[in-house]
């Protein structure tokens, strides 16, 4: 007989999927850029060069009456990169390093490249790694909750923009004159962003502190990408497309898009892009360990 007469209640356990348990890390890591208004105020500045296209795109369709449509598609191939017809317009937009990459260093650099580190400076891995969250298991989950997050920029804003396209043309001949590339560029878009995402979060697993993390992205990033300038200009080839983290995944991205580029380059970028995994995950594997957390 128990306390009072009363029974014990009965107790069932129900295995929860390991996705189910990740998957709040994801939103979590999602949303983290959005609870102080200085994070809130980065995003949008980060969304000025899709807020420029926009503003190209109200131009094309007429919605802004400036009447300045028809000239535009008279000079098709000066400004083929600002027609809405054309894919470059939603590629180029994420890609082009005169467009894209100083937001998307900045971005990344406070959202991505401290998603690891700042939770081995406080010393909360042991909290996560032994609550049935294995160490790759919170790995992928941060990495997909800051992929959604960069994704908002890459690969939302260029699909938003394409479907205001369509809602504001005149007739149905924009969409038939784009839909049929809009497949290859969002799945281009998406490549450089799982490119991006997965190698920023590698580098976050390998640092000790999410300041260190944010230095060396900007460095890896920028600096790179300027050194395989300096490269390209000395030795009169386009090294700069595959001999950096921005330029392979650009490369990549344009390839699949559709959109023309050397062969050799692409072949180059996706070595580059291998070999960069490659190395930061035999980095990254050595402290994705219980061992390394539990003390």
């Amino acid at each position: 007989m128990t306390v009072f007469g009363v029974d014990y209640r009965s107790e069932s356990y129900e295995s929860v999927k390991g996705w189910r348990r990740i998957w709040p890390l994801v939103w979590l890591e999602f949303g983290a850029l959005f609870r102080g208004k200085w994070g809130t105020l980065l995003f949008v500045f980060c969304a000025l060069p899709s807020l420029f296209r926009l503003f190209f795109l109200l131009v094309w369709t007429g919605a802004l009456g400036f009447g300045a449509g028809r000239m535009m598609d008279g000079r098709r191939g000066a400004m083929r990169e600002f027609l809405p017809s054309n894919r470059e317009f939603y590629v180029e937009t994420v890609v082009a390093s005169q467009n894209g990459m100083f937001a998307m260093m900045l971005l990344m650099a406070l959202a991505t490249a401290r998603v690891i580190a700042k939770d081995r400076a406080v010393n909360a891995l042991e909290f996560y790694w032994t609550r049935g969250i294995s160490p790759w298991g919170y790995f992928v989950a941060k990495w997909l909750g800051s992929t959604l997050l960069v994704g908002l920029l890459t690969v939302a804003a260029p699909v938003v923009l394409w479907v205001v396209g369509v809602l504001l043309a005149e007739d149905w001949s924009f969409f038939h004159e784009t839909v049929g590339f809009m497949p290859r560029a969002v799945l281009g878009l998406v490549t450089f962003t799982v490119v991006l995402t997965l190698l920023c979060t590698l580098l976050s697993a390998i640092t000790a502190t999410a300041n260190l993390a944010t230095i060396l992205w900007c460095l890896l990033l920028v600096g790179g990408w300027a050194v395989a300038q300096l490269i390209s200009d000395l030795s009169n080839e386009r090294v700069e497309s595959w001999l950096s983290i921005w330029g392979a995944a650009g490369a990549l991205a344009r390839w699949i898009a559709g959109i023309s580029e050397r062969q050799a380059s692409v072949g180059g970028a996706g070595v580059f892009v291998v070999v960069a995994v490659v190395v930061l995950g035999l980095m990254a594997r050595r402290n994705l360990r219980l061992q390394g957390a539990v003390g």
